[in-house]
């Protein structure tokens, strides 16, 4: 059976207009409301000042997103880069049947669309997993910031490189990892890069998915899923509140 979240099949000739266009837009961003997307691309390379102006002068729009919309869908031709200011999304495939495979997990700061800057169409969805809010910039200007700023270009690059990375470390774990392994890494890994903003170890922190989702992302059911987290709150691995986790 499934999950209400998952993609309902459409027909390959039916049109679907551009999601991030239809929903509310807040005004035109103030001056600083890139700086989740300047914190993260400091991770990568280092950027002067002149370069930090440089992207809060880009024009952007901000828009609120509500819980469960799409973002991007498969087959847009996107004119605007989409970065994530509040919130989380998620990326995913979804099969001919309608079985959804997520494939990434999106935090404040991401630049959810970063390949647009070199191809054209896309070819997955980004859906909202919390409401959100984003910016929107257009791509031909971002391409002409890129161009000019060889520290922005090579910090988009490692970036990119960076998101490599992980989806090469999901694969291993739907490919080889066990039940238990693959739910571990998921929550370490969330735990990691909600520690670019500077969370410790030893802290709490909010898991927004669902079982659902999280059977999504490692290649688990929902009940599989919820089985290994009663195992790991018995062995007093995981402290599991309904707080702490969005299920």
């Amino acid at each position: 059976m499934l999950h209400r979240d998952m993609a309902h099949a459409m027909p390959r000739n039916a049109r679907k207009p551009p999601c991030i266009l239809q929903e509310n837009v807040l005004s035109n961003s103030p001056s600083d409301t890139l700086a989740p997307m300047i914190e993260k691309l400091r991770l990568h390379a280092e950027l002067s000042e002149d370069d930090r102006d440089a992207v809060l002068a880009l024009p952007s729009v901000l828009r609120t997103i509500e819980k469960r919309r799409s973002l991007i869908r498969n087959g847009d031709t996107p004119e605007h880069c989409i970065i994530l200011l509040k919130g989380f999304a998620f990326r995913h495939k979804t099969t001919v049947d309608g079985l959804r495979q997520i494939v990434s997990f999106h935090t404040p700061g991401q630049i959810l669309n970063i390949q647009q800057l070199f191809l054209k169409a896309v070819d997955h969805d980004i859906q909202a997993m919390t409401a959100c809010e984003v910016a929107t910039i257009p791509i031909e200007a971002f391409r002409r910031l890129a161009a000019g700023r060889v520290s922005i270009t090579i910090a988009l690059v490692a970036q990119a490189m960076v998101e490599s990375s992980i989806y090469r470390q999901w694969m291993l774990n739907v490919g080889r990892r066990d039940a238990r392994a693959r739910v571990a890494h998921l929550l370490c890994e969330f735990a990691v890069r909600l520690g670019d903003k500077g969370m410790t170890p030893e802290q709490a922190y909010h898991i927004p998915m669902t079982q659902h989702q999280i059977g999504d992302a490692v290649g688990l059911s929902p009940v599989h899923v919820n089985r290994v987290l009663r195992k790991f709150s018995n062995e007093e691995i995981l402290e599991k509140r309904e707080v702490l986790f969005g299920f």
